[in-house]
């Protein structure tokens, strides 16, 4: 009996674990959506603050608070290039130590961990959408 109560328990936690982790990586079709994954979990999140600085008020170079403000892209141009991440220059500011131009984001850190980047990427390299 103890056996099978450790064992129910057991199987209980894996399965609240990948329920879990589909709002972390995309939904159980592995989309990400943007409102959801990206704008609530990354910019809007009191660990990153990119909406600290990056808003049309406070900054001419990337305004984050809306989706139409990240495509729009910053006085340098588009920051993002749908289907394409290793193209995107947004993609190679939050994963390179040393970004081809400026400085590694968020400024100064805590830089997205590997799971967020990688929900960035998988974000544009499908269409980048307002999903």
């Amino acid at each position: 009996m103890r056996k099978i109560l450790t064992i129910s328990l057991l199987v209980s936690i894996l399965i609240l674990s990948g329920l879990s982790l589909i709002g972390c990586d995309g939904d159980e079709t592995g989309q990400v959506s943007y409102a959801t994954d990206i704008d609530q979990k990354i910019f809007r999140s009191a660990r990153y603050n990119c909406i600290g600085c990056h808003t049309s008020a406070l900054s001419p170079h990337l305004d984050l608070t809306t989706y139409d403000g990240l495509m729009a892209g910053s006085d340098n141009g588009p920051v993002v290039e749908p289907g394409n991440a290793d193209n995107s220059f947004m993609y190679e500011k939050i994963s390179q130590e040393t970004p081809s131009r400026g400085i590694r984001m968020p400024q100064g850190g805590p830089y997205l961990n590997s799971v967020e980047i990688k929900m960035i990427e998988d974000w544009i390299n499908q269409g980048a959408k307002d999903n």
